[in-house]
């Protein structure tokens, strides 16, 4: 089963976050927070980062992005495609999203409290 396969049809809670991102088949699980609520999410192995974002119609989530690494191909510059491809994929546009005016401030709980 794929990532994309396991995740509820709905946005992510923190806890299903913190459980992706420890899963051992990714290095990196990050949220991409729309008021609150993960709607997209950066995945990452040691040869490629993945944007998933969830698309509310169709209650499910869709790979809008995929940048294998390697070839000068930094994982940063990757993160940053992916990102810029979920906030496409909800209707926003990434040249005016800053950390000011970003739709979300996640912050996972590491003791399981929300």
């Amino acid at each position: 089963m794929s990532v994309v396969e396991s995740l509820p049809s709905r946005p992510l809670e923190p806890q299903e976050l913190l459980e992706l991102n420890a899963a051992e088949a990714l290095e990196m699980a990050v949220p991409i927070e729309d008021e609150g609520r993960v709607t997209g999410v950066l995945i990452a192995t040691a040869t490629w980062v993945k944007g998933l974002g969830f698309d509310p119609d169709a209650g499910s989530w869709a790979v809008v992005e995929t940048v294998s690494l390697g070839d000068g191909i930094e994982r940063v510059d990757a993160l940053q495609a992916c990102e810029a491809e979920i906030l496409r994929f909800r209707g926003d546009d990434p040249a005016e999203v800053t950390a000011a005016n970003a739709p979300g401030t996640y912050e996972p709980a590491v003791d399981g409290n929300e």
